[in-house]
């Protein structure tokens, strides 16, 4: 009986053994291939608000982190990655170099949660957005992403309730994971790489988005894939070029697709500008006609004449540009300024004014972009021109 009854506990003990153990010996013969599916299949069924795991939420600053003016930065390769920005908000044009190094990335949570952030401008020397970078900033309405940025991370936008049109430069070659999700307020996206990727659900539950792309391309894929109105742009793009006369500094270096040329932050006046567009694959003129401090409007001109005055110490007040050819009506010219007590004032368009006239208020920076007809305008366009006129 003992005998019995000790073979019947040890047969309970294998079993029990076998079972505890049966999980680990299943779960190590499911191949990394089916694994990995089952976590994609979970990732894309969450909601917008839990996929990009915002633990802590807290920028990237380290024991080896700089502070320098409004950004903590660390060194990488060949320059510097933002890791945190400390500023006050607004329209933000981030630098170039800071404390001589080239600003080559933004890193994840950079600007996380700045409710005050209402513009941001990329300059060329970005090549990378990290994950989170402009996450849930709800005021963001005009966005600038440079004509050299790469790659825009997981979640880069998310939340940017008042941003309602952006342009994605012929550079960028990936979008990342709902990069634009609740978005809310964006109707227009413009996508000028033809072979961009898309990483999964970029644009969330977005509800009257309308995506501006060349036929054939994977815009054109993605939209008709993910049921989102799609609209071709005509084949031919056309950059455009200016360059301003500034007080103190002369003519600047020519500069090119929605860059600043002038200043920001130093108070100098624009007193000349000259634009010109290459027109070698389009029949397009552009025109244009500036507001001049003692003056008032000049006449118009065109593809690469000075508008204004060069030793004269007048400030340039508003401008006018419009285009004109065979082909003007496939493309819209906008235009912004960085005016005196005003910042950033808003995009306008096709002949609109732009700036300020009889207020007595300098010009001192300028964006230009032509755009295919109809696409996303590069930013807000609430407010490009005050006349005490009026």
């Amino acid at each position: 009986m003992k005998r019995r009854f000790k073979l019947m506990i040890s047969g309970l003990i294998i079993i029990s053994v076998g079972i505890f153990l049966m999980p680990i010996s299943a779960l190590a013969e499911v191949p990394n291939g089916a694994a990995g599916t089952i976590e994609s299949e979970q990732k894309m069924t969450l909601a917008d608000g839990e996929m990009l795991d915002p633990a802590g939420n807290s920028p990237e600053i380290s024991i080896n982190s700089v502070h320098s003016g409004d950004y903590w930065y660390d060194d990488i390769a060949g320059g510097i990655k933002i890791v945190a920005y400390s500023g006050s908000g607004g329209n933000v044009d981030i630098p170039a170099t800071i404390d001589g190094k080239s600003v080559l990335e933004i890193g994840t949570d950079a600007f996380y949660g700045k409710a005050s952030l209402t513009g941001v401008n990329l300059p060329n020397s970005i090549r990378s957005l990290g994950m989170r970078s402009f996450y849930n900033c709800p005021n963001l309405n005009s966005v600038f992403l440079g004509n050299s940025l790469m790659t825009i991370g997981n979640g880069s936008f998310w939340g940017a309730q008042a941003l309602t049109s952006i342009i994605v430069p012929s550079s960028v070659t990936n979008i990342g994971y709902a990069a634009f999700a609740n978005c809310n307020a964006l109707t227009k996206i413009t996508i000028l790489n033809s072979a961009l990727v898309f990483d999964g659900q970029v644009f969330g539950t977005i509800p009257h988005l309308t995506i501006y792309g060349y036929a054939g391309s994977t815009a054109d894929s993605y939209a008709y894939a993910n049921t989102r109105p799609f609209i071709s742009l005509p084949a031919s793009y056309v950059d455009v070029y200016y360059s301003t006369h500034v007080q103190n500094v002369g003519w600047q270096s020519s500069k090119k697709n929605g860059e600043i040329s002038g200043t920001v932050g130093q108070g100098l006046r624009l007193e000349g500008i000259k634009i010109l567009v290459d027109n070698s694959e389009t029949d397009v003129v552009i025109q244009y006609q500036t507001h001049i401090q003692n003056v008032g409007w000049q006449a118009m001109v065109s593809n690469g004449t000075l508008s204004g005055t060069t030793g004269l110490g007048l400030r340039l007040e508003g401008i006018k540009i419009e285009l004109d050819g065979v082909e003007w009506a496939k493309y819209d010219v906008y235009y912004r300024v960085h005016a005196q007590n005003r910042g950033w004032m808003g995009w306008a368009k096709n002949g609109e004014s732009a700036g300020t006239e009889g207020m007595g208020l300098r010009l001192e920076g300028i964006q230009i972009m032509v755009v295919p007809k109809d696409s996303a305008a590069p930013g807000s366009t609430a407010f490009p021109f005050m006349s005490s006129l009026n």
